[in-house]
């Protein structure tokens, strides 16, 4: 029973390690209209904007991954994600990050 958990667990390792392994350093420009963001409506619209573009730029960055693609994408949007949003500085845009990672 040790035996298979253990393999198991390595083998988990092995298909999760490359989605870590991915770099989330890379800087990229977005494109979104920033009076727009005074609105909850318009912040909603520009979120999805804007995560239209992570999660595109995710892929690419992740698109010679054999294993761990699906992962390793999510885990890029949702770390660039969080930094987008810290970096753009709206209370409105944070709002909605913050409801849409509370689903």
């Amino acid at each position: 029973m040790k035996r298979t958990l253990i393999a198991a667990a390595l083998a988990a390792s092995l298909i999760t390690a490359p989605a870590f392994a991915s770099s989330d350093t890379f800087e990229m420009p977005i494109s979104f209209d920033r009076d727009a963001l005074t609105t909850p409506e318009g912040a909603k619209a520009q979120y999805q904007i804007i995560r239209s573009q992570v999660a595109e730029r995710c892929a690419a960055e992740n698109a010679d991954m054999a294993i761990g693609h699906t992962f390793a994408n999510t885990i890029c949007t949702t770390r660039t994600m969080d930094k987008a949003v810290k970096s753009i500085d709206s209370p409105q845009l944070t709002q909605v990050h913050a409801a849409r990672k509370a689903r």
